[in-house]
């Protein structure tokens, strides 16, 4: 009988997002979003750019007084090229996208800072 050799590896990787495939998670700050979230307003011209370039895993709900959006993205994204091409909308349905700002983040929610 054949004797087989098994290596367990000396570590995994703790610093990863997966779901199939590698994500990115990033915040999108609108500044002022709040009264644009209509299927013409600005969140939804924003939606359709980031889907331009990746497919949207989960978005989250508004937070920070409606201004602020969590996505997670298949694939790497480049955040300053994301916040250039949201930027570049410039207004939509009379909200001033140019000074959004794009933020990418880990997947690491503090209790303290748990949304509800």
């Amino acid at each position: 009988m054949a004797n087989l050799s098994r290596v367990s590896p000396t570590a995994t990787t703790s610093n990863t997002e997966m779901v199939g495939a590698n994500m990115t998670f990033f915040t999108v700050d609108y500044v002022n979003a709040n009264a644009s979230t209509g299927p013409a307003g600005a969140q939804a011209a924003a939606h359709q750019t980031i889907s331009s370039t990746n497919t949207i895993v989960a978005i989250g709900p508004m937070i920070e007084s409606n201004k602020q959006q969590t996505f997670a993205v298949e694939g790497d994204l480049d955040a300053a090229t994301m916040q250039a091409a949201i930027r570049a909308l410039g207004t939509v349905d009379s909200v001033n996208l140019g000074s959004s700002t794009v933020t990418e983040t880990k997947l690491g929610i503090l209790t303290a800072a748990a949304v509800a």
